[in-house]
């Protein structure tokens, strides 16, 4: 153990009291002060299928470092999160905590706890608005990753005008926000594209199930839809399904679909061509990267540059046979 590590832990012995009564659940795995190993604190706003790969990734360059790792979710509630982050720092007295945060602005308090501590923060995936006091980020790249998904639609426009749906996710989501934001001005100019409706989801599959079927059903003309992420395509097909427009790239009645993330629904809908185009995260580069950041830090050193953005692989149908291999979910 660290020479700041047993410091905390004496200090923790006086505040442990205080913020018990204060932590909810998790699900915690690994990790234990006592075999002496450096100890990361791992918090996730939910656990999907992008998260369970962010969740690996983590873990397999953690066990290579020799670290080990306390998980916990937060189930989407950010009040949880903060007292989980709170626990494995008084309690669990981790060396260091991965974050994705649930709400970017509410986890300013636990940055703020993490720095008194001395306790390296980093996050990861979702933008925090304290990047101050933050050890490290690394994020996604959402304004490019929506660029490329929208030369996915300039280039099939070549040979069919296109009218989208575009689907939003929660807009309190800086993912969200910038795959926007990234999609509609790359498109400004394009005559042969044209966005026709836009609805939000929040990031909730029956929302976008809903959204989908009913723009389908008052616009009959979509010939496109821009999925902001994986998570809602199963949603986005049954109502395509329902509609009697799932059909395969090449027939005439297909809808040209573009998505974001890279799991393994995207992955099989490209390879099933029921869909055109996925934009993968680098979901394996944020987990090495957050943990050669702690590695920095526990030296002593300053970690540079303190910010990364890293963009989407786009994985479509021309590139598939050679780019697939390289996509997280394809592999899962």
């Amino acid at each position: 153990m660290k020479p700041f590590a047993v410091i905390r832990c004496a200090a923790a012995l006086t505040a442990s009291s205080l913020v018990l009564a204060g932590c909810g659940s998790s699900t915690n795995s690994g990790g234990s002060k006592n075999s002496g190993k450096v100890t990361i604190g791992v918090s996730f706003d939910l656990l999907n299928a992008i998260r369970q790969a962010e969740r690996s990734a983590i873990e397999k360059s953690a066990e290579a470092a020799g670290y080990e790792v306390v998980f916990s979710v937060a189930d989407k509630d950010a009040q949880k999160q903060t007292s989980q982050i709170q626990d494995m720092i008084h309690t669990r007295q981790v060396d260091a905590v991965i974050a994705i945060a649930q709400d970017g602005q509410q986890i300013a308090s636990s940055i703020a706890l993490a720095k008194a501590r001395k306790v390296p923060f980093i996050a990861v995936d979702r933008a925090v608005a304290d990047t101050a006091d933050t050890t490290f980020q690394i994020t996604g790249d959402p304004v490019t990753d929506g660029t490329l998904a929208a030369a996915e639609f300039t280039g099939a426009a070549r040979t069919e005008p296109l009218k989208v749906l575009e689907l939003l996710g929660a807009l309190t989501d800086q993912n969200a926000i910038g795959r926007r934001d990234g999609f509609n001005a790359a498109l400004k100019g394009s005559p042969k594209v044209t966005v026709v409706s836009r609805v939000p989801t929040n990031w909730d599959p029956s929302e976008a199930l809903d959204a989908t079927s009913n723009a389908l059903q008052k616009n009959p003309s979509i010939n496109a839809i821009f999925v902001p992420s994986d998570f809602l395509l199963p949603s986005v097909q049954s109502a395509l399904t329902s509609a009697g427009r799932l059909a395969p790239v090449g027939d005439p009645e297909h809808v040209f679909v573009v998505t974001i993330d890279g799991d393994q629904n995207g992955c099989e809908a490209v390879r099933q061509k029921t869909i055109d185009a996925d934009i993968a995260t680098p979901v394996g580069e944020f987990g090495e990267q957050a943990v050669g950041a702690i590695a920095t830090a526990l030296e002593g050193k300053t970690v540079a540059p303190r910010t990364v953005r890293s963009k989407g692989l786009p994985l479509n149908q021309a590139n598939h046979a050679t780019t697939s291999a390289r996509v997280w979910g394809c592999g899962a």
